[in-house]
């Protein structure tokens, strides 16, 4: 049929698509879209690019102006810029900037973090490079994991061997020093040569122990599992397939409690650290140790799916259900009824939940957007969309500074004062809101992905 015919047979069809009205989702995805450019985006690079050494500026004040003082870089701050930049160039190709950012950031990790005497990387160096003499002598198994994380992803994109090289040693050489080869898992705090500290060093913060060093815990486990299986996406080695699947059975057979909220601490052998321990443990630092952290919750739900996902495990109706119940747990005791957003914390007293914190972290909102879109897309007769909007809703309305771009740390309904902290400090990146608010746009448009 001649190609003139085609098109007048069509035409009727093509122009009653284009004159119909975007649907509530199509809408939805173009104000994130465009919130995405200019309220993470455009504010952060490439203003973060740090042109005079290397890598990614750590600190901006509330106007985006440069602090003062320390400018040191840390592993995961550096690699959550490199994840982020080469997701964007991963859904954004015609943008080659987001590639020309990430290989800038990757010029630095590679030169100035790797430990050319034992192995894995150092958990900071200065603004300039140098190892930073005050975190030197020990390694976190969190930051090594960042480290995989941002290393995998950035292959994906560039294709650049070394990269998926320094990957796979970060992930050979935390299995050889920081598992447990008896009972399975991690390790988090090491000394700078591998060896894994014990939990009577007697020193605490970042340069040294805590009193629950020696324990498996929750946040770098859950990390630990992001990163495998990012990198098992771009290489399906059998090793990296059982130690991904042994942090995901973890997870769901030992973290996530079954009323849905995640266990903290555990021994080596995995039973669970006792309340009134945990309590001398952290000098009766009740929040630290025995708080429901309900930005954790909802992550897992997404990172515990996720990894199910690349492992073939899609239909595992025991991790889609507790997936479901960490996100239910936190709307029904952490969600803000009349503003929207998730609260940051709260206490297990006895099976009473007791709101802790009432602050919204930018990334546990970010988590909750995430989670929620999530949600919707698996039980589409609930009204987890009815939440995504307010929580959209609330992010827009508290969270984003219309003034000078960006997201805040804490939600202003709650937390009024950290208008004036710092936009971006070593905690704080473009990981979880670009994370979430990609990821939201994939799922509002699912016909284009």
């Amino acid at each position: 049929m001649d190609r003139r015919v085609i098109i007048l047979f069509l035409l009727p069809v093509m122009i009653q698509v284009c004159n119909r009205e975007p649907t509530d989702m199509e809408l939805l995805a173009d104000q994130l879209e465009e919130s995405l450019f200019n309220s993470i985006v455009n504010p952060w690079y490439p203003r973060c690019i740090d042109t005079l050494h290397g890598g990614y500026i750590s600190t901006f004040n509330h106007d985006w102006t440069l602090s003062e003082g320390n400018q040191n870089k840390a592993i995961v701050h550096q690699s959550r810029h490199l994840w982020t930049l080469a997701m964007l160039y991963d859904h954004y190709p015609e943008q080659d900037e987001f590639l020309a950012w990430a290989d800038h950031g990757f010029r630095f990790i590679k030169q100035n973090f790797q430990d050319p005497d034992y192995g894995g990387f150092y958990y900071a160096t200065t603004r300039e490079g140098a190892p930073d003499p005050g975190t030197i002598g020990h390694k976190r198994v969190y930051g090594q994991a960042f480290a995989i994380h941002g290393l995998a992803r950035y292959y994906k994109v560039s294709k650049k061997i070394d990269a998926l090289e320094m990957a796979i040693n970060a992930f050979r050489w935390m299995d050889k020093h920081a598992r447990d080869g008896v009972h399975g898992g991690y390790f988090e705090v090491l000394k700078r040569d591998g060896t894994p500290e014990s939990n009577d060093a007697g020193t605490t913060g970042e340069s040294g122990n805590s009193p629950l060093t020696g324990l498996k815990e929750f946040n770098s486990s859950l990390h630990i599992l992001e990163a495998f299986t990012e990198l098992y996406m771009v290489w399906p080695d059998p090793l990296l397939r059982e130690r991904l699947e042994e942090m995901y059975l973890l997870f769901r057979d030992r973290f996530v409690n079954p009323e849905g909220y995640l266990h903290l601490f555990f021994y080596p052998d995995w039973t669970l650290v006792p309340d009134e321990v945990m309590v001398e443990l952290s000098g009766g630092n009740y929040y630290y140790t025995q708080h429901i952290t309900f930005g954790h919750d909802v992550e897992t739900a997404f990172l515990m799916l996720e990894a199910a996902h690349a492992l073939g495990l899609e239909d595992d109706k025991k991790a889609l259900e507790l997936a479901k119940k960490l996100v239910d747990h936190a709307l029904a005791h952490g969600w803000d009824r009349e503003n929207g957003g998730f609260y940051y914390a709260a206490y297990n007293n006895n099976g009473e939940r007791t709101l802790h914190l009432d602050h919204k972290a930018f990334w546990v909102e970010s988590e909750g957007l995430n989670a929620l879109m999530l949600m919707h897309g698996l039980h589409p007769d609930e009204d987890y969309f009815g939440k995504f909007r307010k929580q959209w809703q609330y992010i827009d309305t508290w969270l984003i500074d219309k003034e000078h771009g960006g997201w805040y740390n804490y939600g202003l309904d709650t937390y009024p004062e950290n208008i004036i902290q710092q936009k971006s400090h070593n905690w704080k990146t473009t990981y979880h809101d670009a994370r979430a608010m990609v990821n939201c746009i994939n799922m509002l448009r699912p016909d284009s992905n």
